[in-house]
């Protein structure tokens, strides 16, 4: 079972009422009895009854529910509100989302939104929130009845006084409410009394993006702003020597161009303008005092440092000397991945205003409240005079968790008289932007007579732009290395140490999982055919302590028809493990000859607990299993002379139509804690792919992506 942790109190005042809601780990607190008032926020808003800072509702009887994660396309907007509706007995037509900000007015607690973490972190809590609000409501109808709370029901927006037929709606409750007593506890529905949660629910957000009312950091338009890109560095520490400005000036909307040191902004009317702008600038640059980034210095960066002695231990688990000293048979591989882009469908864009001791910034962003604290920093602003808008994004995958693009923005807003919108170019993004990074491995087993495995141990190296020390072991690109599923293997140990290489890296989809999957799997598909087992049997003898991988596992086997397959000369590659909570395994199957795919399906099955949205769940699982392909079969960023050679999706190669296959998922039904979906399939696909792609040729592919590098 996934265990999560409130990581913050969140304390919630009533409109009215003057009590806190303090949500942690179970109690539900009044102000009396709040060990520790600082966390108390009031909760002020422009209707009758907002019990806390999740939900308000109206006296037309609509509910407003505010979502306090990033709506990047994965249904976050339709599945939280889902869980304050359940508990709440809302009537889900009268349901309204809006997108929380950043700002010291309300304290909604941790923002961030990454590590497929929504769902599984604000399970409780929003429930809460609908539950409490419930409990109010029927306090007050109970009042206005002169009846016992309890001979009172919920039901789609309404309460119910059953004996005499008398019903309230929520609307028509609110004044009164708001001055009811918060209660002190409150008792969440079992799932079999779910009438929302685990329905295939419609999004709330498909009507704005299917009629373009959807606001993306693009479509913000502010009165007197305007638009501005940068000229940047085109190598790493590379300083600007000389700036001649004079044509770029004559372009018609270009208004001002700006030295910030070693940057140039160019301010329009509009973005074209900008760009235009931009390209008629003369810039001397001086090349910085490293060597300039290769492939073949990557090269040399990741073998040298997977050579040394840097290591720090991230994982280790059992005896691995013991089970080295009395193996029968020893196994090493090594593995290697490239730098690979975001490559969001939206660039990068920020807009910013700064001035009269204020900061306001609206931006599709991951983490608002790390845009807040980088303009506090910058500004030196109190983070209560800056507002964070948060914008839908047009694809984050781990980027639009940083902050580069907001810091350029404020910076530069300070610079002008009003607000400003920067943007990225795509080829800004993949030239300046923060990429997965590569990474290389080597894989050491310690096998017995049998042939299965003993001892494991994973070296781990990942590119960094910075110093490292060995003992502060980047976790994140860790995961995957060392928490193995499979509790067969005796001894576990996952090492890590950085090659330093300039290139910026971020957090990428499934984070380390992406690449260490591809080694583990892999190269337990290798153990497998020392011994001429079937990788997916021999898998299925390692999970003696995970009956839930087990149980996809076996899924899987069934609905690719396995045996079968492999009967008739098909090939087929598999994987499993998991991520991010959710345990999920992988079936690939080759295309035959003649079809211009590669793959022709995927099967995926996944155990996530329980799930609140079918339908969003099943999307989730869909592209992240074609995200996962794609990365496998070309995306790759290559380097020359210190610059990226792919600038635009003409260069970097992502997976189109005709590459496609037909994808099944499979959700097991599940009473677990819930987790999250975005990320469980995509580390998969590529060791999945690799083992078909042997099991066709003989041929074991260790570096991705699986194309065949051209330098």
């Amino acid at each position: 079972m996934a265990v999560f942790r409130l990581t913050r109190r969140r304390l919630l005042v009533g409109a009215a009422g003057g009590l806190v809601v303090a949500g942690a780990t179970g109690l539900w607190l009044g102000v009396n009895t709040l060990a520790d008032r600082r966390y108390r926020r009031p909760v002020v808003r422009d209707v009758a009854f907002a019990p806390n800072v999740y939900l308000a509702i109206e006296p037309d009887g609509s509910v407003v529910i505010w979502v306090t994660r990033s709506e990047m396309g994965q249904g976050v907007a339709t599945a939280l509100p889902m869980l304050v509706a359940e508990e709440l007995d809302a009537d889900w037509s009268r349901v309204r989302v809006e997108q929380a900000a950043a700002q010291g007015r309300y304290d909604y607690g941790r923002l961030f939104t990454a590590a497929s973490s929504s769902v599984p972190s604000l399970w409780t809590e929003l429930r809460r929130a609908g539950a409490v609000a419930r409990s109010m409501l029927i306090d007050a109808a109970a009042r206005r009845w002169g009846v016992a709370p309890a001979n009172c029901e919920t039901r789609a927006g309404t309460v119910r006084h059953g004996p005499h037929g008398r019903v309230l709606g929520y609307g028509e409750l609110a004044n009164e409410a708001a001055l009811s007593r918060v209660p002190l506890r409150v008792e969440l529905k079992p799932r079999w009394a779910f009438t929302l949660i685990g329905k295939p629910v419609p999004r709330l957000d498909t009507a704005g993006k299917v009629t373009g009312q959807a606001r993306y950091g693009l479509d913000v338009r502010v009165p007197g702003m305007r638009h501005a890109v940068l000229a940047r560095a085109p190598t790493a520490g590379a300083r600007l020597v000389s700036l001649d400005d004079s044509a770029a000036r004559q372009v018609a909307g270009v208004e001002r161009v700006i030295r910030l040191d070693d940057t140039v902004a160019v301010v329009a009317s509009g973005s074209y303008a900008a760009l235009r702008g931009r390209a008629a600038l003369a810039i001397e640059w001086a090349a910085g005092p490293d060597e300039p980034v290769s492939d073949a210095l990557i090269d040399a960066a990741l073998v040298a440092a997977l050579g040394g002695d840097s290591f720090g231990v991230a994982v280790d688990r059992g005896d691995l000397e013991a089970q080295a000293l009395g193996a029968a048979h020893t196994l090493v591989a090594e593995y290697r991945t490239d730098y690979v882009a975001h490559a969001c469908m939206e660039p990068m864009n920020c807009t910013a205003r700064v001035g009269n001791g204020s900061c306001e910034i609206w931006v599709p962003t991951q983490d608002p409240e790390g845009a807040r604290s980088a303009a506090a920093a910058l500004t030196g602003l109190d983070p209560v005079q800056i507002t964070v808008h948060v914008t839908q994004l047009g694809g984050g995958f781990g980027r639009r968790a940083s902050q580069d693009f907001v810091v350029e923005a404020v910076r530069l807003a300070r610079e002008l008289d009003g607000p400003v919108q920067l943007l990225w170019s795509r080829e800004d993004d993949f030239r300046h932007g923060e990429h997965r990074p590569a990474s290389q491995h080597r894989l050491e087993a310690a096998l017995d007579d049998a042939g299965m495995p003993i001892g494991w141990r994973h070296r781990v190296v990942t590119t960094q732009a910075g110093q490292s020390q060995p003992s502060a072991v980047d976790l994140g690109d860790t995961l995957g290395a060392g928490d193995l599923p499979y509790a067969g293997i005796a001894a576990v140990r996952a090492e890590w140490a950085a090659a330093r290489v300039p290139v910026p890296t971020r957090i990428w989809r499934s984070v380390g999982h992406s690449f260490n999957t591809f080694a583990t799997e892999a190269f337990v598909d290798e153990i497998a055919g020392l011994r001429g087992a079937d990788p997916l049997e021999f898998r299925a003898r390692l999970l003696v302590d995970s009956p839930r991988l087990a149980a996809c596992l076996a899924r899987v086997r069934e609905a690719s028809g396995w045996a079968q397959a492999l009967a008739d000369g098909r090939f087929l590659g598999v994987a499993c493990g998991r991520c991010m909570g959710a345990f999920a395994a992988v079936v690939v199957r080759l295309a035959v000859d003649g079809d211009p795919r590669l793959v022709d399906s995927i099967w995926c099955a996944v155990d996530c607990g329980i799930v609140v949205n079918p339908d969003i769940a099943a999307a989730q699982l869909e592209g992240g299993l074609l995200f996962g392909y794609s990365a496998a079969i070309g995306e790759r960023l290559s380097f020359q002379d210190g610059r990226v050679r792919e600038t635009n999706f003409d260069g970097y190669r992502l997976a189109r139509l005709p590459d496609t296959p037909a994808v099944h998922v499979m959700l097991i039904d599940s009473a677990e804690y819930p987790s999250g979906l975005g990320e469980a399939g995509v580390p998969l696909v590529a060791p999945a792919l690799a083992n078909a792609l042997f099991r066709r040729d003989g041929t074991r592919r260790r570096t991705l992506p699986l194309h065949e590098r051209s330098d």
